[in-house]
């Protein structure tokens, strides 16, 4: 791409696929108490960019093949081209079904996140620490909207308004700094740096933990 107009023209194409699709997902069983307040016929408008309010261990669960949908294919041992059944990491608690739809007209998805308190509900390291993210750097731009300097809450439960893509990269290590632990490559305890999925516009960013006050 040798000009701005071809820059354009890329975009273009690129969002006009990116939003072709999007996921609809219901939940069809919660076994006992779902901690993040799900119930059975819960519905959920997802993509490979947009959460819509999903628990995020739902989210990771079923990322890998909402994906594999999103961008136009299937799942080898799926009867049905254009759904699945998954279950969230939790124990395997919560059970939907997942489905693709075409959009009339591609629009992007993108549905303000509210951040649910985790804390004081049976999860001794939430109630201990927090994890942020800090946007440090765009090569290009982010569709999802990212912006350098950003810094928001995450957890294994709350998406905390990243795109499906960023949180699904971000997740083990989630794990892994409340635990306590660094991975041996990082350059600094208790923090990961990293880029996103997006290997055009390339998202840098840091997801560290921080106790609470």
């Amino acid at each position: 791409m040798d000009s701005a107009q071809d820059i354009n023209e890329y975009t273009k194409q690129v969002l006009r696929l990116e939003h072709r699709f999007y996921q609809h997902v219901t939940i069809v069983k919660v076994d006992g108490e779902c901690p993040y307040g799900h119930k059975e016929g819960d519905t959920f408008t997802i993509t490979a960019m947009n959460s819509d309010g999903i628990c995020g261990s739902l989210l990771q669960g079923i990322i890998s093949p909402v994906v594999s949908l999103h961008y136009g294919g299937s799942l080898v041992w799926e009867n049905n081209p254009d759904s699945f059944s998954g279950r969230c990491l939790e124990g395997g608690r919560v059970e939907v079904v997942v489905k693709r739809v075409a959009q009339q007209q591609p629009v992007m998805l993108q549905t303000p996140f509210t951040f649910k308190d985790m804390h004081g509900k049976r999860f001794p390291l939430l109630d201990q620490y927090r994890l942020m993210v800090e946007v440090r750097d765009i090569a290009v731009r982010c569709i999802w909207g990212h912006k350098i300097g950003d810094v928001f809450e995450v957890d294994p439960f709350n998406v905390g308004g990243a795109c499906c893509l960023l949180y699904a990269q971000l997740y083990p290590y989630m794990h892994i700094l409340l635990s306590g632990a660094t991975p041996g490559w990082a350059t600094e305890n208790h923090a990961i740096r990293g880029e996103c999925p997006d290997t055009y516009d390339r998202l840098c960013y840091k997801l560290y933990r921080v106790a609470r006050s």
